[in-house]
C-alpha cells in the first residue's frame, strides 16, 4: 500500500485499500485471506475512465475522484468493485496473485 492509499473497505476476511498510481489510474488493491489461502488483487480504472465513473455516481468534474468512490463505498461493495464497474460498463483491469 502506497501512502497515497487510503482503507476504503475492511471485513473479517478481506481490506480493500484505494488511491491513484503513479499514471494517475484509480487503484483497488485488496488482500483477501479468505480464499486460496489468501491473495493479492489490483483493480485499476484508467483516467479515461473517469467521466464515466463520475456519471454512474452522479457527480461533477470537480469532485476528487477518491474521496468520490470512497463516498459510495457501501453501494459499490455491496455487488464488488468489479461486478459494480462492470455493470456501469466501467473499463478496468484486473490482476491478482
Amino acid at each position: 500500500m502506497s501512502a497515497a492509499e487510503r482503507t476504503f473497505w475492511r471485513s473479517d476476511t478481506c481490506t480493500v485499500w484505494v488511491g491513484r498510481n503513479d499514471s494517475g489510474a484509480l487503484e483497488f488493491t485488496g488482500y483477501d485471506r479468505a480464499h486460496l489461502d489468501g491473495y493479492e488483487y489490483v483493480i485499476t480504472v484508467a483516467p479515461e475512465q473517469f467521466a464515466v465513473l463520475r456519471q454512474a455516481l452522479a457527480a461533477t468534474e470537480a469532485e476528487d475522484i477518491v474521496d468520490l468512490v470512497c463516498a459510495h463505498v457501501d453501494d459499490i461493495m455491496a455487488r464488488g468493485e468489479r461486478t459494480w464497474l462492470t455493470d456501469r460498463g466501467i473499463e478496468h483491469s484486473f490482476g491478482s496473485y
